[in-house]
């Protein structure tokens, strides 16, 4: 599933009113709902003390699985006998599911469980009444889950000394670089240590563009900091859009807004649009299919994790890959990446907290929701290691869409001890200093809506490089003033220096 770039692909604040009902802030009373002594899951024999319900899940995913129900199917048998629950499973297509989920919630609609992070900011959601607030669920209905989770990722989480959101444990760091397929590196003999920021690749992109007439060069968008150019210069504020920084070891915690470097990523994709490294129809073309059949040669991304190249080759089609970093891991504390939320909605808060419990505790349960029935969509190899059959069909490959991967069984080619790396770089990595900013929306709502609206036209077409940025930012920016912006911006660096004082960063 993701830190603060992550953020970058996609700026929606969610501008939308979200209508709200349910229950309580202790999300207590619910029918149907009920729980053995010491908050832990019920044991089998008292599954038929709980009342039978149904649970709604609404996750991303980067393409919708054809077994989906035959998954569903099992994954029901182990929640109806440890839960006596099943779940409806709601998989959206990751494009279209911050339009979705805002749809739903405006429209009230009931549901349980509601995966959110990097596109959909669960501050915005608490601002908006959509989720509710999950402390007496935890100490109750997941204490093992409450106790195991670090509590600096509580902390990223929590709105108004309440907490809204279960963490998926992962690498809670980031890395930027790039992944290029290896059968590249090796017919052009690209020196990858020689790749130190994003336009060292622009000889290697050159070949590709006038040797291999299907492969799209580069396949990414360019967000701000993409890949590096501006990454170990700032600090990107997060809870914001991605367009907020401040520079490292500034003791002043100065606030900029659109600084140049940051607009040079839009410069830079306009140059590589023109120059043919970006495939032409990158604005409107649903990108991750091309990925799926290896015909991207080199794609950024910003958690290059141990073992990523493993988890990368089954999405790139089954092409080996090479990793090139161009930063050392840093951190923004926890910017709530991916996590599960309860919805405002729910007739069943206290049984989704302890579905979320099962998901994060039970190992089978969440390789079933992740990798699909051994045997049938995947072979284990060993013990702890598995194989996705190349005819299947259900291989999500975003493991951290569901919950801990700390449960997960390693794929084949990640080494042994990718978890025990994993936690050493969490509790290493370099810290934003102003990871914890949060900041309320409420003041500026309309704003937010009217500035999303102007983003809404120009983002893709910035971002792929096929609008001109010079030709076409002094339109976007004039639209941008016209809708807010400097009400907008006022309130950020109002909240944001009230933040640093509250902190003792700044007198």
């Amino acid at each position: 599933m993701k830190n603060w770039m992550k953020a970058s692909l996609a700026l929606t604040l969610a501008a939308t009113v979200l209508a709200a009902c349910g229950k309580g802030n202790d999300g207590s009373n619910a029918a149907g709902s009920a729980s053995p002594a010491g908050g832990a899951s019920p044991s089998p024999g008292a599954t038929a003390k709980l009342s039978p319900v149904e649970l709604t899940w609404y996750y991303p995913l980067s393409q919708l699985q054809p077994d989906q129900a035959t998954v569903q199917e099992t994954v029901n048998k182990i929640t109806q006998e440890k839960l006596n629950a099943t779940v409806k499973l709601m998989p959206v297509p990751i494009g279209d599911y911050v339009q979705k989920m805002n749809t739903i919630l405006a429209a009230g609609e009931k549901f349980d469980i509601l995966w959110d992070g990097y596109l959909l900011k669960p501050e915005e959601l608490v601002r908006k009444g959509a989720i509710q607030p999950l402390d007496d669920l935890l100490t109750k209905y997941a204490p093992n889950l409450k106790k195991d989770v670090p509590q600096v990722m509580w902390d990223g989480l929590t709105v108004d000394d309440k907490i809204y959101g279960i963490p998926n444990q992962q690498i809670n760091g980031n890395r930027l670089g790039f992944i290029v397929q290896k059968r590249f590196v090796d017919k052009y003999k690209l020196d990858v240590n020689s790749i130190k920021i994003i336009t060292d690749l622009e000889p290697f992109l050159e070949q590709i563009k006038k040797n291999e007439s299907d492969i799209i060069p580069f396949g990414s968008t360019f967000s701000s900091a993409v890949t590096g150019l501006n990454a170990e210069k700032f600090w990107v504020v997060p809870g914001l859009d991605d367009h907020f920084y401040i520079k490292k070891g500034d003791p002043t915690y100065k606030l900029y807004r659109y600084p140049e470097e940051d607009l040079d990523n839009f410069r830079l994709a306009s140059k590589w649009y023109k120059a043919g490294y970006i495939f032409k129809d990158a604005a409107t073309a649903k990108m991750t299919d091309y990925e799926s059949k290896g015909q991207m040669a080199v794609i950024f991304n910003n958690v290059l994790k141990p073992g990523v190249e493993a988890e990368v080759k089954a999405k790139n089609g089954g092409n080996d890959v090479v990793v090139i970093p161009v930063t050392d891991w840093f951190s923004n504390g926890y910017s709530a990446t991916t996590n599960q939320s309860i919805s405002r909605t729910s007739a069943n808060p206290e049984r989704a907290m302890m579905l979320l419990d099962l998901v994060n505790t039970d190992k089978t349960l969440y390789n079933l929701l992740s990798n699909g029935i051994e045997g049938t969509h995947y072979d284990k190899v060993s013990d702890n290691v598995v194989k996705a059959k190349a005819d299947s069909r259900y291989k999500p490959n975003m493991d951290w869409i569901f919950g801990s991967v700390f449960n997960s069984y390693l794929k084949e080619g990640q080494p042994a001890d990718v978890w025990e790396q994993t936690k050493k770089i969490n509790g290493t990595s370099n810290v934003n200093p102003v990871g914890a900013f949060k900041f309320n929306s409420d003041p500026v709502s309309t704003e937010i809506a009217n500035l999303n609206a102007v983003w809404g036209e120009y983002r893709k077409g910035l971002t792929t490089g096929t609008l001109d940025f010079d030709a076409t930012w002094p339109t976007v920016s004039d639209r941008l003033k016209k809708a807010g912006e400097e009400k907008y911006v006022a309130e950020v660096t109002k909240q944001f220096n009230e933040f640093l004082k509250k902190k003792g960063l700044v007198k």
